[in-house]
């Protein structure tokens, strides 16, 4: 993530730091000025502060004991207006699985579903404090607050990234970045305010919440980050939970590792009790292309017993905007969680 990540804040520069969730759509430019669309930059619509871009992601899966699937995963639509003073507006509408493909079942789109994955409005009052407001990705960890496609080394997710928190929030955020030591601390202190707006039927989101996510630079090319939280979900919501997390980035000469753990646990009692950890390296292995390993442990709330899961990878990176992947997943034991298998992956933004 971190040479992808760099770049495409470099080229949009969308989010303030430390709240980094679209990098790859351009900067507004003058309204009168002329422009040119470039894959990955987005467009810019004349005569405006609109810019239009997007991603997509389509994924081949051969599970182990489950067959193999094709499928358009993920497409989704970027708008974003940014005005000459403080304020700005972001969306992101996805369609989620469009079309998938099994041998024996033919091309089918019964799984599809429009998703409202981002739509909130800031206010840039300083570099210190900004306020947002809206539906935003969840701030915890990294990988949940840079997860599209093209911008992700792999085609699947840490576990902890999707099981152990809800990936939006409906609510307000409080962001910047504070000068603390020499260094660039950056925040965000968040909270809901009410139902989320339309959530995805396949996930359980928020009922109640507020969290912080800090980053800290810790020396010239890592940052730290920590991350609690106090929730309750829709299905749960008499149980209140609550999260603590780090994550952690080192990047040099194209090289990077990366982690992230979290532990949640709940008011009643331990045997609600959820932890799990992602470590992850990444390699250059030629001018475009990456070897990735991934290592993961998660324990879930229940009875099942811990997973561990390990990941072999390559990443072609063709231009700064189209990227193929293919990897190897083997679980320590099968779990409706995740598969051992073959995945592979092309997505890229636009």
């Amino acid at each position: 993530m971190g040479e992808i990540q760099a770049r495409s804040i470099r080229m949009a520069k969308v989010f303030v730091a430390g709240t980094l969730a679209l990098p790859g759509i351009a900067s507004a430019q003058d309204p009168g000025q002329a422009t040119d669309y470039r894959p990955g930059l987005g467009w810019q619509v004349p005569d405006t502060h609109l810019t239009v871009g997007g991603y997509f992601n389509a994924a081949l899966e051969r599970a182990t004991g489950s067959g193999t699937e094709l499928a358009l995963d993920d497409l989704s639509l970027f708008l974003r207006w940014e005005g000459e003073g403080k304020f700005r507006m972001f969306s992101e509408i996805s369609l989620e699985n469009p079309l998938a493909f099994r041998p024996g079942d033919g091309l089918t789109s019964r799984h599809t579903y429009v998703a409202l994955e981002r739509l909130y409005f800031d206010y840039l009052y300083s570099d210190q404090i900004n306020l947002r407001a809206g539906k935003f990705l969840t701030p915890i960890g990294r990988w949940n607050s840079v997860h599209a496609g093209p911008l992700v080394w792999t085609t699947s997710r840490p576990l902890i990234t999707e099981q152990s928190f809800p990936t939006n929030v409906t609510g307000v955020m409080v962001f910047g970045s504070w000068p603390i030591l020499g260094k660039s601390v950056d925040y965000s202190v968040y909270g809901t305010v009410g139902e989320e707006w339309r959530p995805d039927p396949k996930l359980d989101p928020f009922e109640r919440a507020y969290g912080l996510h800090v980053n800290v630079p810790v020396w010239a090319r890592a940052d730290i980050g920590l991350s609690y939280a106090s929730f309750e979900q829709r299905s749960s919501s008499s149980e209140a939970r609550h999260l603590l997390g780090v994550d952690y980035l080192w990047s040099r000469n194209r090289y990077e590792f990366g982690a992230e753990a979290v532990y949640r646990f709940s008011e009643d009692g331990s045997d609600f009790d959820e932890k799990g950890l992602s470590l992850q390296g990444v390699a250059p292995l030629s001018d475009r292309l990456y070897g990735v390993v991934r290592y993961e442990f998660y324990d879930q709330a229940g009875p099942a017993p811990a997973l561990n899961l390990g990941l072999l990878g390559l990443t072609f990176k063709a231009t700064p905007a189209l990227v193929f992947k293919v990897e190897w997943r083997q679980a320590s034991h099968s779990q409706e969680l995740v598969a051992s298998g073959l995945m592979a992956s092309i997505s890229a933004l636009f």
